[in-house]
């Protein structure tokens, strides 16, 4: 696997960039109005991203790559990560460049309507991911708070580097309730999922991976340096689901885990409401979204679902 420039690989010419920010730009501009009011929480799907064709995958890194990092539990099983841009190979350290520079974050700002967007230059959780055959991503939701850069994570972006992915391959990220997703997006080359980060958006991928197909990614995310005005959790993952579990031990063990979760989102929850700087503003806000939620789920509006193929 050669780990230098993939121009070749690609037919792109040594100036091109990997982002098609010409095509970006104008989905942004049609998208943007709707973004916030997108179920089950704001985001936004894009086709057709990158100006990179499908045979730059020749230059992902294969299983064997001493730098990734193996997550390999419960919760991301058979997950694999790297973070460092150093050893990244092109076209993909590029096309990370890329989506971190002022270009991108502009459009970023003008999509999601968070302005003062921070890239993370550690990628934190982010860079390169990969998942193998029998690889799950259980839903949840991201930690907020990051405490090495004193910023609060806001916004998500993940682009897909997988050439004709189907369905029934599995690894399709879901969107919302893990009993009753409101969408589910198929990872093909160049979709792009952008979506807010707070503690409503429980996304992941539970339906495992088939057999010799490998799920590959980018994930980047993007911070500011306020609050949010509404609680968007603490430094932690928050998982939805846990698996099956046997035995009085591990039984016990989850359900001490579930209970120390809950007095720490609690705890998060009170210290977010006793600031005097925005704890009013976040209650009012919290009232208006549960009387809008309520109202919706009496129309049915919560068993809407939309596959995004």
């Amino acid at each position: 696997m050669s780990m230098g420039s993939s121009a070749t690989a690609t037919g792109a010419t040594a100036s091109a960039t990997a982002w098609n920010f010409a095509k970006f730009r104008k989905e942004v501009e049609a998208t943007a109005a709707g973004y916030g009011t997108a179920e089950p929480f704001p985001h936004a799907v894009f086709r057709d991203m990158l100006n990179l064709e499908p045979s730059a995958i020749a230059d992902f890194p294969e299983p064997e790559w001493a730098s990734w990092t193996e997550l390999g539990d419960t919760y991301q099983f058979r997950k694999f990560s790297c973070s460092n841009i150093e050893v990244i190979p092109d076209p993909f350290r590029k096309l990370i460049r890329e989506l971190c520079d002022p270009s991108f974050l502009r459009l970023l700002e003008q999509l999601t309507g968070i302005p003062k967007l921070i890239p993370d230059p550690y990628l934190k959780g982010g860079g390169l991911h990969m998942s193998g055959p029998g690889g799950v991503l259980a839903p949840h939701t991201d930690f907020h708070l990051y405490e090495p850069l004193a910023l609060y994570r806001r916004i998500n972006v993940l682009v897909y580097l997988n050439d004709d992915w189907d369905e029934s391959y599995g690894g399709c990220l879901q969107l919302g309730d893990p009993q009753n997703p409101a969408k589910t997006v198929v990872p093909g080359w160049g979709t792009t999922m952008v979506f807010s980060t707070d503690n409503r958006s429980i996304h992941g991928f539970p339906k495992p991976i088939a057999d010799g197909h490998w799920r590959k990614s980018i994930a980047l995310y993007y911070y500011t340096s306020e609050e949010t005005k509404e609680f968007g959790g603490d430094t932690t993952t928050a998982w939805r689901t846990h698996g099956e579990h046997r035995g009085v031990v591990r039984k016990a063990r989850l359900g001490l885990y579930k209970g120390l979760n809950q007095t720490s989102k609690a705890v998060s929850l009170a210290a977010h409401l006793v600031n005097p700087n925005q704890g009013s503003e976040w209650w009012r806000m919290r009232k208006e979204r549960l009387a809008k939620e309520t109202g919706a789920q009496g129309y049915g509006h919560e068993h809407a679902h939309d596959h995004e193929n």
